[in-house]
């Protein structure tokens, strides 16, 4: 029996029958996670799992959706267009016939704008040494039919948007917003989606849709071809010298395909009701209508297309393509090669199109992201330019002013793109259109469209260290050390056999160190570094752990024993679901150790720099491990659904664990003196927060802007590539849904919750807002879920929350002393609330 039919989708469920039915009792985190078990559901299933409302299932009509993989928290290949940080491996266009040739490493030129790292050079992370884990062969092989083993090689990437093209059978769609694209076998479905929003969830449909194909049938396999930092290409070959090719990249109006020795056929399954040529009749603020005329014959062919559904979209070619219209069917006689584009004309379509035909037929085909240096200071404001820089089909030698070739005038038409609401937040304002254009939104709210071929915007800097924010008063300090010797006695056993839950444990313990080094107790703090090493021993040094990790030479990763053998254990681990949130405890642990003993960290430093390599490895020279495997530099947040296909795309439900993994391999860097690189993941861990921030912890009004009216929370428990959902992996209780998103508490999780957020999140009137903070607190009865509640309200009053907090029963991954620390470190007195 294949895969798909026996593991179709992977959903956690969770017995909380008691939990849903009455107020209590409530589990605390760790009963939440030890009372999982695994839902498997057929294609035919569209039951959601145990303990989810029934409307938080989807459409009939589509598959069920589980959350991502089998992830509970408690409580690149190598890109072959690399990109980063101002070191692009461009290539020209090649002509669609030929083999793609070798990429040639070029550096974009971006006047002013000097990269933090050079991510082509190998990190300090990577000094020669041989792999610490055992390597075997994984048994979920790669669907080498699904990608060009010739460009795409190891290691591979397991956890990027478009990962539903080469996994599984690769039937599964992805997500380029504002569009919905099948990639098939012989053809392309392109889909423009309709949200729709209720109380628990924002869902999106296709609502209106193409399929662009070969009339002769001359297609016959598409692979995945190309990648880089910010997109995906793929081509279809066949018969003779047929092809098409498309670079799949997030924000692009227009969804483009190449095509050689095709017949080009183009359906819907709606009705059309009107196909209309439309002439390039508004100029550009450089041009005159003499220049439109002089250029309108090397400009392509544009045709607006009505549907029976009310829909409008705008199709270009170039050379023209004569239509030949059969009921929902347009065709062209004879072999074509040239390219063709389809866009949308949004909720505007007049104003719409006189925007988007300034810009037809400029299409990206490189991507490359640059994290700029840091500029200014504490005292100034820090920040750093975080830079998209596209290679368009008619940039000439690299030149980002695109110029159509004519004989008497050159005509500068740049690329169009949409830019997501936290660009929107720091960005230039002469980059944003004035006249803009309307009816185009992605699951993370309304997307805004900008013109050129770089997009920057400014990504402040929040300063984060070992240490908490704020001085601890002596008093406060005498209470913290009373409990420090309480926990160091009691909370240092850690029995846990899995990685996700040792590394819980592990980093808890590391936490308990940092405090004893922060205050003083010298004593105690010597105590618990043997301890933290005893602990991370079994798993990194020896290798005498029960569930062993190992290296997984089909797709190049660390994973563990029990995971890679089967995909319903460790949370799907072996799959690599949540490997940041995974290994990002170990390396707080191994980041404490090294910071205040090197010598006794000196054992774990390869196998910890291994783990960092796995899931946030800043080289692109790395043959063993992919670069950044979670981190999406244009949503700006990390994924983590692993090698698992999910119609609704990527998924990731606990950024309060993605920010500790940055956090951690911050921290990490410093101790270890790599200052470049610590820079990057300084940055790289600020943008996490700041779309943690704006996507999972908006303001409701903020809320209501970016899902609509009926979704109008403080807090998102899942964000998908095309949906939100009030609900966690593990139940659909409000302070699971709260909880989840801030720990561990940590001094990097005040970068994530604002007193502001907080303020109105506890909402003390449960009338107001039944789903607020103190309402859940309340509800979870004093066990981790309200400690992490009341710890958050330290940031609105200092004194209730501490009571409150200390009176509950820390999760597995927590102590009385991490949450006194937290709360005396980030306090608000209340006469400021």
């Amino acid at each position: 029996m294949h895969f798909r039919e026996i593991l179709a989708l992977t959903v956690l469920a969770i017995n909380i029958h008691d939990v849903l039915g009455s107020p209590a009792p409530v589990p605390d985190a760790s009963q939440a996670e030890a009372g999982k078990q695994l839902w498997i559901s057929t294609p035919e299933s569209t039951a959601p799992p145990a303990g989810i409302p029934s409307d938080y299932a989807l459409h009939p009509a589509r598959r069920a959706q589980p959350p991502s993989g089998v992830h509970l928290p408690g409580p690149k290949d190598r890109p072959a267009m690399n990109e980063q940080d101002g070191h692009a491996d461009f290539i020209r266009t090649p002509d669609i016939g030929s083999a793609a040739p070798g990429y040639q490493k070029q550096a974009p030129v971006i006047k002013g704008i000097t990269s933090v790292l050079d991510s082509n050079q190998q990190s300090p992370l990577n000094n020669g040494n041989p792999l610490v884990f055992k390597s075997q062969k994984h048994p979920y092989v790669p669907n080498a039919s699904l990608f060009d083993s010739s460009t795409i090689k190891l290691p591979l990437a397991t956890n990027k948007w478009w990962q539903n093209l080469i996994v599984e059978q690769g039937v599964d769609p992805v997500h380029p917003y504002p569009y919905i694209v099948y990639c098939n076998t012989n053809s392309s479905k392109i889909g423009f989606p309709k949200f729709t929003v209720a109380p628990e969830h924002v869902t999106s449909d296709m609502s209106s849709e193409w399929e662009l194909g070969d009339a002769s049938g001359a297609l016959k396999q598409r692979k995945v071809t190309n990648t880089d930092a910010l997109g995906v290409e793929v081509t279809w070959t066949g018969s003779g010298s047929a092809q098409m090719r498309s670079r799949f990249y997030k924000g692009m109006p227009f969804q483009t395909f190449e095509l050689k020795s095709v017949t080009p056929l183009l359906r819907t399954t709606n009705a059309i009701t009107k196909v209309e040529p439309v002439q390039r009749a508004v100029l550009s603020a450089h041009e005159t209508e003499a220049q439109v005329t002089i250029d309108v014959a090397d400009m392509p062919a544009m045709s607006k297309i009505t549907l029976n559904d009310n829909s409008q979209w705008l199709v270009a070619s170039k050379p023209e393509i004569k239509w030949k219209q059969n009921e929902g069917t347009l065709t062209q006689q004879g072999a074509y090669t040239g390219f063709v584009q389809l866009a949308h004309l949004g909720d505007q379509p007049q104003n719409n199109i006189n925007v988007l035909q300034q810009y037809v037929g400029t299409y990206p085909i490189e991507g490359a992201v640059t994290y700029a240096q840091v500029q200014g200071s504490d005292g100034t404001g820090r920040s750093s330019n975080i830079v998209y820089f596209y290679k368009t089909n008619t940039d000439v030698d690299g030149d980002t002013k695109q110029v159509y070739n004519t004989t008497s005038v050159s005509t500068t038409m740049q690329l169009l793109s949409f830019v997501l609401p936290h660009h929107v937040d720091n960005i230039g304002n002469n980059t944003i259109l004035s006249t803009g254009l309307s009816g185009y939104r992605s699951a993370k709210g309304p997307l805004t469209a900008v013109a050129g071929n770089i997009i920057s915007y400014n990504q402040p800097l929040e300063r984060v260290s070992f240490e908490g924010m704020r001085a601890i008063s002596d008093s406060d300090k005498d209470r913290l050390k009373q409990q420090l010797l309480k926990d160091a006695a009691s909370s240092t056993t850690v029995t846990a056999q899995d990685p996700y839950f040792f590394g819980k444990g592990v980093a808890r313990v590391a936490r308990l160190y940092q405090i004893a080094q922060e205050i003083g107790d010298k004593t105690t703090a010597a105590t618990l570094g043997t301890k933290i090493v005893n602990l991370l021993t079994p798993w990194l040094v020896s290798k005498s752990n029960n569930d062993t990790l190992v290296y997984d030479a089909s797709w190049g990763g660390v994973v563990s024993t029990l995971g890679i053998s089967d995909p319903s254990l460790d949370f799907g681990q072996g799959r690599y679901n949540d490997h940041h949130f995974h290994y990002g405890y170990f390396l707080y642990a191994g980041a404490i150790l090294a910071k205040y003993d090197i010598n006794m960290f000196a054992p774990l430093r390869e196998p910890m720099n291994q783990l960092l390599r796995d899931y946030a490895n800043p080289s692109y020279a790395d043959t063993q491990f992919p670069y950044m495997r979670h981190f999406d530099p244009y949503d700006g947040h990390s994924w983590a659904a692993g090698l698992f296909s999910f119609m609704d795309g990527r998924n990731q439900e606990s950024t309060g664990e993605a920010i500790n993994a940055y956090y951690s391999a911050y921290l990490y860097a410093m101790a270890l003196g790599f200052d470049e690189t610590a820079a990057f993941y300084e940055i790289v861990l600020n943008m996490e927060a700041t779309s943690g921030r704006r996507y999972w912890h908006p303001m409701r009004s903020q809320s209501k802007d970016l899902y609509g009216n009926a979704f109008a929370h403080n807090t998102v428990g899942i964000v998908w590539s095309s949906k939100a959902d009030y609900v966690t992996f593990f139940g659909a209780d409000t302070e699971f849904v709260y909880g989840i998103q801030m720990l561990p508490f940590t001094p990097a999780t005040r970068m994530l919750i604002r007193p502001d957020w907080v303020k109105e999140a506890w909402c003390p009137d449960n009338s107001t807002c039944a789903d607020g903070m103190k309402t859940a607190a309340q509800h979870a009865n004093k066990n981790g879920w309200a400690q992490f509640l009341y710890t958050a309200y330290a940031m609105v009053d200092r004194n209730a929350a501490l009571d409150n907090a200390l009176s509950c029963t820390p999760d597995d991954g927590n102590t009385l002393t991490n949450t006194m620390h937290w709360i005396f470190t980030n306090q608000q007195a209340s006469a400021d609330a």
